[in-house]
């Protein structure tokens, strides 16, 4: 009985989940309906569109590209009945245009420094290969209403850097994104219940170097 308690304390959390790259409220197919029920899905669909757009933007042949995005949504992925399917259908699709990103892009920016928002702190530190580190920390409540909460969270990790945008444990149950642009780094995180405490938000650039 306890542990059906205690899972129904935290059962609203499951949905602290940003949108997919679509209105989720203004979905009209099965298959956008799917994607928007499920967190994982929808921040694979959120990555997938910013790959896209940045793969039309550097390509000397962007018109390939959308005919091959329109064939992929034609054939594969608006044929998926389940999220097994959909899944494996946007991670092929995602190892397509990441391939495509790699090959065309120059060597990334250096993002490094300390990044700060209301509720946390934020590490980046460029790394060879088109890797960085980072260091997030985020504290709360964010959520009065969170009541069983826990007071503070924190991830850190080595990801790959595409472009603008990285992704941490892409494959998991809990998924964050992490877009860079000038003095600032745009975090959406999916999925990431068991926390509680989300890092979605806008951290500002506070200081180009990271202490020792």
């Amino acid at each position: 009985m306890m542990r059906i308690l205690v899972f129904c304390i935290f059962l609203p959390l499951v949905t602290n989940a940003e949108p997919a790259s679509f209105n989720c409220k203004k979905t009209i197919t099965t298959v956008e309906n799917i994607i928007c029920s499920d967190s994982h899905l929808s921040f694979l669909d959120n990555l997938l569109s910013r790959y896209y757009k940045q793969s039309i933007d550097i390509s000397p042949n962007s018109q390939s590209i959308k005919d091959s995005q329109r064939q992929w949504l034609k054939e594969i992925r608006n044929k998926c009945l389940d999220i097994v399917c959909l899944k494996s259908a946007y991670n092929e699709r995602l190892a397509t245009l990441k391939t495509i990103l790699l090959s065309k892009m120059a060597n990334n920016s250096d993002f490094t420094g300390i990044y700060e928002s209301k509720n946390g702190e934020l590490l980046i530190e460029k790394l060879p290969g088109r890797k960085i580190k980072f260091d997030l920390f985020v504290f709360g409540p964010y959520d009065k209403n969170k009541s069983f909460s826990p007071k503070s969270n924190q991830i850190d990790g080595e990801i790959f850097l595409v472009g603008d945008t990285a992704t941490y444990n892409e494959d998991g149950d809990c998924n964050t994104i992490f877009i860079f642009s000038n003095n600032s780094v745009h975090v959406i995180e999916y999925g990431c219940w068991i926390y509680a405490i989300s890092a979605t938000g806008n951290y500002k650039l506070k200081s180009k170097k990271i202490s020792d």
